[in-house]
């Protein structure tokens, strides 16, 4: 799961001075007893903050600038009472005491369930499996008036990916030259091309999609906790590229490194997310893992990827061609 991928930017952490002017209207007279860097992104810096009170508190520094940063905390905001996820606490975009845009998140204990996918255990896979389906069904319960990106206060610039047509022009534009070619080479790009041709098709009985979508849905984003013999979410994180679309995207994002045949995870993830309400068309595992080609070709469409990413990408694109015979009857066996 993106093992090895380099960060696009380094990593921000000002110095303690820069952190107590940047948080004093939230920290107040209390102290900052300790600073370290938490691990795993590979866009946005993430601090953890100890204060002299007890409290752990993450800031969290928008290297790119722009409106991520008001796009996710807008998102945190309205989905607060429905999902497990941080609070927002405080937050500067003005850039006055740091010239990139942050928030300051409360802290959520857990460990990353890619950590749990490690493992391998089945019955800890299975019950994770139930926990994360249940929430991306309360995910997807959330509508918009279109599908469209967010800008700061959550209106949409329509986007529409429903339609054989729709799909196949907003790929052929990420694939058509640039870094996409140069990072996948040309004989991958055809191939992907012509799969793309032959299976668009099955895109047309979806319709107009309008929940919202995580878009970065994976075990890696997914906070989990042991309680007893089962598993709990206790976090989902980084919300800065959700946006309005198909429920479908967050499927085949959350299903990228899965081994179809042999998963512990897919049918409890699956049966949950329709138990709770959760709606999936025919063919719904084609159509997530055809949406998750957009995706996989986005992240390759860079200039400056690093070779075990690119390595990766070309690695699950690959799959995916190669595998698409085998999903109508592992969709059969699950829903």
């Amino acid at each position: 799961m993106k093992t090895d991928w380099e960060r696009s930017s380094p990593v921000i952490i000002p110095d303690r001075q820069t952190i107590i002017k940047m948080l004093k209207p939230y920290i107040r007279d209390r102290q900052i007893s300790k600073v370290e860097q938490i691990g795993g992104g590979l866009s946005n810096s993430n601090v953890k903050i100890s204060l002299s009170s007890g409290e752990d508190v993450v800031l969290r520094i928008y290297n790119s600038g722009g409106i991520k940063g008001h796009i996710e905390k807008a998102i945190l905001q309205h989905v607060k009472n429905i999902i497990p996820v941080p609070r927002v606490l405080y937050h500067d975009f003005s850039l006055s005491h740091l010239e990139y845009p942050f928030l300051l998140l409360s802290w959520v204990n857990g460990y990353q369930l890619s950590d749990l996918f490690m493992t391998e255990n089945k019955a800890s896979l299975s019950y994770a499996g139930h926990e994360v389906g249940r929430y991306l069904a309360k995910i997807h319960d959330i509508r918009f008036s279109s599908p469209g990106f967010f800008n700061e206060n959550l209106t949409l610039q329509e986007f529409d990916l429903s339609g054989s047509d729709s799909f196949l022009n907003i790929l052929d534009d990420i694939i058509k030259d640039g870094p996409a070619v140069d990072n996948l080479g040309a004989e991958m790009v055809s191939n992907i091309r012509q799969f793309a041709m032959e299976q668009a098709h099955i895109l047309n009985s979806i319709g107009k999609q309008n929940c919202l979508v995580h878009s970065d849905f994976n075990p890696l984003n997914i906070l989990v906790e042991k309680f007893g013999s089962s598993i709990q979410v206790t976090g989902i994180l980084d919300w800065e590229f959700s946006f309005s679309n198909s429920p479908l995207i967050d499927i085949g994002n959350m299903l990228r490194y899965e081994e179809i045949t042999e998963s512990s995870f897919i049918r409890p993830f699956i049966l949950s997310y329709v138990n709770h309400g959760g709606e999936l068309p025919r063919k719904w595992l084609q159509i997530a893992k055809l949406l998750d080609v957009i995706a996989l070709c986005d992240l390759a469409d860079q200039e400056g990827c690093d070779e075990a990413r690119v390595l990766d990408l070309q690695s699950l694109l690959r799959k995916t061609i190669n595998e698409w015979d085998l999903y109508d009857e592992v969709q059969k066996n699950i829903y």
